[in-house]
């Protein structure tokens, strides 16, 4: 029996990279639509539905990601939305 959308729990509003919890398993929804930073986060392969894990949280934000681990300045990762992935 399918499950209707009245019974399945609603999303939980985005939230931004900086403001998420160490140790989450998160999924980019968006990030700055401009900027060279912007720019580079594709480049290395960041981007819309990726899967993401917070690791640090200090003067820049340490991220896992695609096999790799890359830090983020805090005011970039203030404007890069995700979403907690149910474990």
């Amino acid at each position: 029996m399918p499950v209707s959308d009245a019974v399945k729990p609603p999303n939980p509003a985005p939230l931004s990279l900086a403001s998420a919890c160490c140790g989450q398993k998160l999924r980019v929804l968006s990030l700055p639509l401009s900027g060279e930073e912007c720019l580079r986060l594709r480049e290395l392969g960041l981007c819309e539905r990726s899967l993401v894990s917070k690791l640090g949280d200090g003067a820049a934000i340490l991220c896992s990601f695609g096999g790799g681990r890359m830090a983020v300045g805090r005011v970039l990762g203030a404007q890069v939305l995700v979403e907690a992935v149910p474990a």
